[in-house]
């Protein structure tokens, strides 16, 4: 594996390798079990008499806590629905999704809903705060001495549904599946194009976003044309989705090769571009910094893509010049 596949699997991956895991573990009734630590989809139960103990972290998953089961932990679900009729002894915190706290409930922390719908049925017992809303916990802001234009920062830091930002993920995971089990050796030459070339890369899809940008506006100006703009950035879009997903089968990569796993190539795909894509719209909360990460890597994409001729060839190298021959 090359510096540049290992710097940029870091840089994309290691922002969300926690919620990645996944650890797809399912309760064992009675006695005492370690937490999987991170579950992804599908369901899991903690059954009456039965105690986990450790932190669970679920992303798009059903979690439920049946009365007299205990979680010895902080308990944080991203998207699906969570329903606690148990003890929870750490905080509940849910992003997006449902949840809801039977009348058997008792949480020892804090309880937290943010752009969830959230339900305590009376009975349910919470010891410490309890907040529900659709604003983030934590607010971001840039140091005193930096100061964003306010047009700039509205532009850039539009607030947003992590539900659908969640479910957005995924989706793009699915397609992202579905064109690497149709064609993944094109999308294997521009993985490799980024990896191997990202400044070219980067420079390449600038040009080619200027250009293209400018041959839009210019077929714009006419009523006919209009059509013809609106398929052209329907074109430019699928042209950076192509690269993104290549990018996301780096990511894949890169996990795979952290939890020693062997995924298949659509797996592999799936799961990198949803990585990244929960990444960039976590890295959205800070101002600036995540829109301009964005713009940068949809530039590299772009530029492989086309460098590639989307992955149909390789791109071709600089041949240097041949030797002017001397004079005898």
């Amino acid at each position: 594996m090359s510096l540049a596949r290992r710097t940029y699997g870091r840089v994309a991956a290691l922002v969300v390798l926690a919620v990645c895991a996944l650890a797809a573990s399912q309760g064992v009734p009675g006695g005492s079990v370690q937490a999987p630590g991170v579950v992804v989809g599908g369901s899991y139960e903690v059954t009456s008499g039965q105690t986990v103990v450790g932190d669970l972290t679920a992303v798009g998953a059903t979690v439920v806590i049946e009365p007299g089961g205990t979680l010895e932990g902080h308990l944080i679900t991203i998207g699906g629905s969570t329903v606690v009729d148990g003890l929870v002894t750490g905080d509940v915190h849910a992003y997006g999704g449902a949840l809801t706290l039977g009348a058997a409930s008792r949480v020892r922390g804090d309880v937290g809903a943010f752009y969830a719908a959230f339900e305590p049925v009376p009975g349910s017992v919470v010891e410490g705060t309890t907040e529900a809303g659709n604003e983030p916990p934590v607010q971001f802001s840039l140091p005193e001495n930096i100061r964003v234009p306010t047009d700039v920062a509205t532009r850039v830091a539009v607030s947003r549904n992590p539900a659908d930002g969640v479910l957005r993920s995924i989706g793009l995971g699915l397609v992202a599946a579905l064109l690497m089990a149709a064609i993944p050796l094109r999308v294997g030459r521009v993985r490799d194009t980024m990896l191997r070339r990202p400044g070219r890369a980067g420079l390449d899809g600038l040009l080619t976003l200027l250009v293209v940008l400018i041959l839009l506006v210019l077929v714009a100006l006419t009523i006919i044309g209009i059509p013809l703009a609106i398929v052209g950035g329907m074109a430019l879009y699928a042209t950076v989705l192509f690269g993104w997903i290549a990018l996301g089968d780096a990511v894949g990569s890169y996990l795979a090769t952290s939890f020693k796993q062997t995924w298949s190539p659509p797996l592999r795909a799936g799961i990198g571009v949803f990585s990244l894509s929960l990444a960039l719209l976590i890295l959205n909360v800070i101002p600036v910094l995540g829109a301009l990460l964005g713009f940068l890597l949809g530039l590299v994409a772009l530029g492989a893509v086309r460098m590639t001729r989307f992955g149909a060839r390789e791109p071709r190298r600089r041949t240097p010049a041949a030797p002017t021959p001397q004079g005898g």
